[in-house]
């Protein structure tokens, strides 16, 4: 526990995938040890989307963020009506202390490796609908894609919408690894910048090796995740805005299920 909390306070806007907490008790627990062990940093808050999936297995969407420095605005499951995405999308839109950009849409997605082609073309509807839901451009989609290796090919990851449509900067790029296995070197984990405005205001974008930053061996990374957090910060002059990040973590200590697989990503 001691390190997740150490590695979801690295931003002010967390995004968490494969949450599986059928008890609604985890996540909770996971804010309190935020709160009570990095005062400084806090206060954090969450919002989860319900379980989401077509069999008995599901799983969570689920925001962490600093309540003093954002706020959720408004969210949405987005409606899957011809059920193309094994989990649905969890829109949300969050305040930033900008001028420059008061407010941005976040859309995180959890691909299943058996569609990815067909739930990634997808999202660039999902997009769409959250663009004209809140009338604007400044979006982020995030997540584990499954965008690399065995999961999609370069060519087919080249005739994505989400490549081929101007205007979507992948902050991850493709060469990036964001696996913790030695034995595996994929970019599966995302962050796509929309909007002139958001574009505009990248400072950096990476994924964080946590296991070497704490000096945990493989083994002892693996049982938090066995994907790094992928991050994006913003900037503007001499106020920084959040950085998001995407995680996709295993909280085996919370949850009374195991997550398939046990991973973690940070931005979302």
């Amino acid at each position: 526990m001691d390190t997740l909390v150490l590695i979801l306070a690295r931003c002010d806007i967390m995004v968490l995938q494969e949450v599986v907490d059928p008890t609604g008790s985890a996540i909770p627990l996971l804010l309190r040890e935020l709160n009570r062990r990095l005062d400084d940093s806090g206060p954090y808050s969450s919002l989860s989307s319900p379980l989401l999936g077509r069999s008995t297995y599901k799983e969570k969407y689920v925001y962490i963020y600093r309540s003093h420095k954002t706020q959720v605005l408004d969210s949405y499951v987005y409606d899957d009506k011809d059920d193309l995405f094994a989990r649905e999308p969890f829109v949300g839109q969050f305040s930033l202390p900008s001028k420059v950009l008061p407010s941005l849409v976040l859309v995180p997605l959890h691909t299943t490796p058996k569609a990815v082609e067909m739930e990634l073309n997808a999202l660039y509807d999902v997009f769409l609908d959250a663009s004209q839901h809140w009338q604007s451009k400044d979006v982020i989609l995030l997540g584990d894609f499954n965008a690399d290796c065995g999961s999609l090919t370069q060519k087919r990851l080249d005739s994505l919408v989400l490549r081929t449509q101007a205007g979507f900067q992948w902050a991850i790029a493709d060469g990036v690894d964001t696996t913790v296995r030695a034995s595996t070197h994929c970019a599966y984990d995302r962050i796509i910048l929309h909007g002139e405005r958001c574009q505009g205001l990248l400072r950096s974008a990476a994924a964080f090796h946590f296991p070497s930053s704490f000096g945990l061996t493989e083994e002892e990374a693996l049982n938090i995740s066995d994907h790094y957090p992928v991050e994006v910060e913003l900037n503007r002059a001499a106020h920084r805005l959040p950085c998001l990040s995407l995680a996709t973590v295993l909280l085996p200590s919370l949850l009374l299920l195991p997550l398939l697989p046990p991973q973690l990503g940070l931005v979302a």
